[in-house]
């Protein structure tokens, strides 16, 4: 299944991931079709394969699935922006 959706990384969106900072939103990685929150312990994907998301509903309507690391660590699910 294909995943589409999300908005192109800014220089700020990289900056935050790469920095682990929690902030809201999510992003999420076109090559493995999942989605995390900012601030996820995972390794970084390539900035090619990163899209942007507001709402997680977003990234669920585009096939993307939810990161297991991010869940298991019990880390937030921004409802808002």
């Amino acid at each position: 299944m294909a995943v589409t959706g999300g908005t192109q990384a800014s220089d700020q969106d990289w900056a935050d991931l790469l920095g682990k900072i929690v902030r809201a939103g999510f992003y999420g990685v076109s090559s493995t079709g999942i989605y995390c929150d900012f601030g996820c312990p995972s390794r970084p994907p390539l900035r090619k394969n990163l899209r942007i998301f507001t709402a997680a509903d977003e990234a669920v309507a585009g096939g993307y699935r939810r990161c297991k690391r991010c869940a298991a660590k019990g880390v937030r699910v921004w409802t808002d922006p």
